[in-house]
């Protein structure tokens, strides 16, 4: 790649996930925005740049997979107790 179209889409790149940080941002006070698909969506762009939005990215990944597994054991722990309360009253 040409080094000013490199640089001009890097440019591009930034502006791109930066304006989605905010309208993020602004999307979670905001009743109309979707705040929170956008905050991540520019956290993906931004990451590719600077190290802070992969590290953020890399911890929302983390917690994100910790809150999936700890709504898993509770479905199977509730799952778990209906089939017992239903077998006593057999």
């Amino acid at each position: 790649m040409e080094p000013v179209r490199a640089e001009r889409s890097g440019w591009m790149r930034k502006t791109g996930g930066w304006a989605l940080l905010v309208v993020g941002v602004a999307g979670c006070v905001l009743p109309v925005i979707p705040g929170i698909p956008l905050l991540l969506a520019g956290l993906l762009v931004l990451a590719q740049d600077y190290l802070w939005a992969k590290r953020s990215l890399h911890k929302t990944k983390r917690w994100a997979v910790h809150v999936r597994r700890k709504a898993r054991a509770k479905r199977a722990g509730a799952a778990r107790t209906a089939a017992n309360k239903s077998s006593e009253k057999v």
